[in-house]
């Protein structure tokens, strides 16, 4: 019976979180050049760690509250909201450094604490719960970090992270903004704003969250960790992509104008303070109506002052697409991966997709075995990408290659747990008397991933 009314609580929290996070305009952004700030700002404070063979990647998810979180993979999703309400790229390295740790000292892997490991991070509770929720309330606008999807992650997120694995998580932020000699003004400031809304609103904590200490014990934790331990000469405010410094500012101005109508944007005046913010939004409202030769004029005028800054390749890359001029939109991709001087997987993929889509506008056959080689570069790195394998099959569709197109169907049914067509492409494939030997050895490996399952 007691096993039974278990059972039947976890199935209630999962439902409860399910509905606390799908209330919630909960979209995921794909975009190269946030991603790629987001990569650089991780840079700082991780040394380049890498988890599960590939190194940190952001997610952006399109969602006000400052929230940050991560559920065991080499993925850290990062809220619109941390962005916008951050006051300094500082406040963001603390929080991603919190993250950070969680995933370093494996938190997700078990409920229980490796003693041996991680003895030395589990005295200190300094900046616990920042990375979880600004407001310490459990409601529709700050449950963003219990659940993902299933119920496995559910239970992980929302109550393994106990209050020693925060503060050990706090521990390993605040050593490595030591090791690293980070300023610790952003987050004492950040912490001195939480401290005092709390006392202004005075709201109750719930249980998950009283596992993180009040905003005013981690300020004061800081503040004795400041003065016993730490030693800072550099501040980490300034990210460079290709030499062009990259600005907090500049990054809530894009997600701003994206965000915005397009039209107010247009007949707002310019203001001369923000002339080069101004511009950038009227790109991208002129885009968004359509306008596009006034959206690539403006454009011109910030890639002549940064001809080395591969996004406003991408940008017009992105322009040229909408407008349905296919050859000038692949020139701008491959001019913004040329200007990549430091390679991101994950920025690369992105633009690559949108070389993808242009090459199979134009039907042309060089174009789309270009396609076909990019894409199988991509899955080396996303497999799960399904996306992916459905333009796998549309370019070699295209071109008569049926052993490839059905391998490709195959492998984007088996990601959709569509088992009997996965079967029933795979067993295409096989009949194809063209089929590569490379392709062959894959429909087979997705036959006998079928019988595992």
């Amino acid at each position: 019976m007691v096993v039974k009314i278990k059972l039947i609580i976890s199935i209630l929290l999962v439902i409860f979180s399910c509905n606390a996070y799908s209330a919630q305009k909960n979209i995921i952004i794909r975009d190269a050049e946030i991603e790629y700030f987001l990569y650089k700002v991780i840079l700082t404070v991780s040394d380049g760690y890498f988890r599960n063979t590939q190194p940190f990647q952001p997610v952006l998810i399109s969602n006000n509250e400052y929230n940050a979180f991560v559920t065991g993979s080499n993925k850290i999703f990062i809220n619109t909201g941390l962005i916008n309400k951050s006051k300094s790229i500082n406040e963001i390295q603390g929080v991603l450094a919190h993250e950070i740790g969680h995933l370093i000292l494996n938190h997700n892997s078990s409920r229980s604490i490796n003693t041996s490991n991680l003895s030395k991070y589990s005295k200190f509770a300094t900046i616990a719960g920042i990375a979880l929720s600004a407001g310490g309330k459990l409601d529709s606008n700050s449950a963003l970090g219990l659940i993902l999807g299933t119920q496995d992650i559910a239970i992980k997120s929302a109550f393994q992270f106990s209050r020693i694995q925060e503060q050990q998580a706090d521990k390993y932020a605040l050593d490595t903004f030591r090791k690293k000699k980070i300023s610790l003004t952003g987050l004492e400031n950040l912490l001195l704003r939480l401290s005092q809304r709390e006392v202004s609103t005075n709201n109750s904590v719930v249980g998950y969250y009283r596992s993180h200490p009040f905003s005013k014990q981690r300020l004061e934790q800081l503040k004795k960790y400041k003065s016993s331990n730490y030693i800072s000469n550099k501040n980490n405010e300034d990210i460079y992509i290709n030499n062009f410094n990259i600005s907090l500012d500049y990054i809530k101005n894009k997600i701003r104008a994206y965000g915005s109508d397009p039209f107010e944007i247009l007949n707002k005046k310019d203001n001369n303070n923000n002339i080069f913010f101004a511009n950038y939004s009227r790109i991208i409202a002129y885009k968004k109506t359509g306008e596009y030769e006034p959206a690539i004029d403006t454009l011109k005028v910030l890639q002549n002052k940064y001809p080395d800054y591969p996004f406003y390749y991408e940008l017009a890359g992105d322009i040229y697409f909408s407008k349905g001029s296919y050859n000038k939109s692949i020139r701008e991709y491959k001019k913004a991966l040329n200007n990549l001087n430091e390679k991101y997987i994950y920025a690369d993929d992105l633009i690559k997709f949108s070389l993808v889509k242009s090459y199979l506008q134009t039907n042309k056959a060089q174009d789309l075995e270009e396609s076909i080689q990019i894409l199988e570069q991509m899955l080396h790195n996303s497999p799960k990408w399904k996306l992916l394998w459905r333009l796998l099959a549309k370019s070699s569709g295209k071109l008569g290659q049926k052993g490839i197109t059905y391998i490709a169907l195959a492998e984007e049914s088996l990601l959709k747990k569509n088992f009997i067509k996965a079967k029933k492409y795979v067993d295409l494939a096989l009949k194809q008397k063209t089929i590569t030997n490379s392709y062959k050895l894959r429909g087979l490996d997705i036959l006998s991933r079928i019988k595992t399952r």
